[in-house]
């Protein structure tokens, strides 16, 4: 099972993440709520450019329009956008059209049963659902997880692949996986240790990610 290592931002993070083995990395850019490990353009830029072939390239955005999140994407040059908040679906035609090269990503928050069938709109028109939790402040990196059965529910309703993100850690991501059974799974605060990426976290989450197949 494939392992995204989200919030990084700067070279001696991402070199754990990548002696660990992520599959992806995520960089925090266009935020416009609290993320503490959010990052600018130019430092996003250049640590993209240390990323070696066949390992994801994230940008995470809270940006809401194709106007604002192209022009990122594109001086960013990366290969995958995540897509938290409220952006609608004509919004991510735009960017479809502009950037057919590009995957995309659309967060849902599992608030309650209304989650599946806000997951279900997005079936068939983005390349996965990210999962996550959501707070009053906060539309990811809470550090707080939701109901799982109902992240299930959206994975046996879904054609398109599925990530299950929001609290996981070390610790509960067997149980999150075997209850769940997403295609991968993404984590940011949970391998860290006083707002720093912890190394032996991080080779934690991602060896039992990959013990799944």
């Amino acid at each position: 099972m494939k392992a995204k290592i989200c919030g990084i931002n700067s070279l001696p993070e991402m070199k754990i993440a990548l002696d660990a083995g992520a599959d992806a990395i995520g960089f925090l850019v266009g935020i416009t709520h609290l993320a503490e490990d959010k990052t600018d353009i130019p430092t996003a830029r250049e640590l993209i450019r240390h990323i070696p072939p066949f390992v994801s390239k994230v940008a995470v955005t809270h940006l809401q329009t194709a106007h604002d999140i192209i022009p990122l994407l594109k001086e960013l040059n990366v290969d995958t956008v995540q897509l938290h908040n409220d952006i609608t679906l004509e919004e991510i035609k735009k960017i479809q059209r502009a950037l057919p090269y590009l995957k995309i990503i659309k967060a849902v928050s599992v608030t309650g049963k209304e989650s599946i069938s806000n997951a279900k709109k997005f079936d068939g028109y983005v390349d996965s659902i990210i999962l996550d939790s959501r707070t009053h402040d906060r539309l990811g990196g809470t550090g707080v997880t939701h109901d799982w059965t109902i992240s299930r529910a959206i994975v046996k309703e879904l054609t398109i692949p599925v990530i299950l993100a929001g609290g996981l850690t070390p610790d509960n991501l067997y149980n999150a996986i075997t209850t769940v059974r997403p295609y991968a799974v993404d984590v940011n605060s949970g391998v860290e240790t006083e707002h720093r990426k912890d190394p032996q976290k991080v080779k934690a989450f991602i060896q039992t990610a990959h013990s799944f197949y």
